[in-house]
């Protein structure tokens, strides 16, 4: 498929932004071993500025680099032991938000509690449900405990939906 380069130079703008705000230290929790991180910011741009198409491919690219070693993700780390660790779930989570994000805020984005809604939904429901199965397949607990306990994040979650909502609405 035939990318323009207006497109392609607006995927790699995001993935840049994705890898940098990977720079910036995750805050820890204490009680679970999955820290609050903004990397993710990044990631709800992605599937607010991008169509599902560029979005799936961003977010792709993003994890494949993470995959093969290179210190992209927060904490400056990569490599196949982060997939199958506790914070797993959370990067198969990112794609699959980005691109369900992408394609459900194709409608309405101009009305900013709308953006705001979707993105909570997103950020909250399903990249902190696929965080969660991973978690508990990972730390060999039920589904419900790893639910419970990830519900520390939700509130920094919140946050974060609402300054993507007005970042996005903003450029858009």
């Amino acid at each position: 498929m035939h990318i323009e380069v207006q497109r392609l130079t607006r995927m790699a703008l995001l993935l840049a932004i994705v890898i940098v705000l990977g720079l910036i230290p995750a805050i820890p929790i204490g009680i679970i071993p999955v820290p609050l991180t903004v990397q993710n910011i990044g990631i709800l741009l992605i599937g607010l500025l991008l169509s599902p198409f560029e979005a799936f491919l961003t977010t792709g690219v993003f994890l494949l680099l993470a995959l093969i070693g290179l210190p992209i993700l927060t904490g400056l780390r990569g490599g196949v032991a982060v997939f199958i660790g506790p914070t797993g779930g959370y990067l198969l989570g990112y794609w699959i938000g980005a691109v369900l994000l992408a394609w459900w805020s194709k409608k309405h984005r101009h009305e900013w509690f709308l953006l705001f809604a979707k993105i909570a939904i997103v950020a909250v429901l399903i990249i902190d449900l696929f965080g969660s199965m991973g978690f508990a397949v990972n730390m060999h607990i039920p589904l419900i405990r790893a639910v419970a306990l990830n519900s520390l994040l939700i509130s920094g979650d919140i946050l974060k939906a609402i300054l993507v909502a007005t970042i996005a609405y903003k450029l858009k």
